[in-house]
């Protein structure tokens, strides 16, 4: 089967479509024979979700999901638009090998990675989490206040 140049483009517009849109990576070939293609394949790169779940309340009520996914080679934690929580000061996102339960806000960053500040109190945020983690050996995301040992809440790995 021979390609004009039209239906070349409306299939890798499809393709990329499908994989970003999709969740699923996509390999074509223009030709009826994978082996005397005429024309090359085309793989598309996409987002690799790694886990998902949503946050669970320690001190305070925590509402909304997360996500941790690859993308350009980085490693993400991503919080929901929907994420919502009580403002607070001083409060940052751990990686702890404790989980939600078992971190109290005196044990919450023992041993702990600091992912950043708190962006916002509301709405969606991504944090980079560093290249050299193994995020097997942690147990939880928290949120903590470090200025007065508070821990609010977070979610299980």
């Amino acid at each position: 089967m021979t390609l004009n140049r039209t239906a070349k483009t409306y299939l890798k517009t499809a393709i990329a479509s499908l994989a970003i849109y999709g969740g699923a990576t996509v390999t074509a070939f223009c030709s009826s024979s994978l082996a005397h293609a005429a024309e090359p394949a085309y793989a598309v790169a996409m987002v690799e979700t790694k886990q998902t779940g949503r946050f669970e309340k320690s001190s305070f009520n925590i509402k909304g999901d997360w996500e941790i996914v690859k993308e350009n080679g980085q490693t993400i934690f991503r919080v929901s638009e929907d994420f919502k929580t009580k403002n607070g000061p001083d409060l940052k996102l751990f990686l702890s090998p404790k989980t939600v339960n078992s971190a109290t806000g005196a044990t919450a960053t023992r041993d702990a990675v600091r992912l950043g500040v708190l962006k916002s109190n509301k709405g969606g945020q991504d944090y980079i989490i560093p290249a050299n983690v193994d995020l097997s050996q942690f147990g939880s995301i928290l949120i903590h206040c470090e200025a007065f040992s508070k821990l609010w809440g977070g979610a299980n790995l």
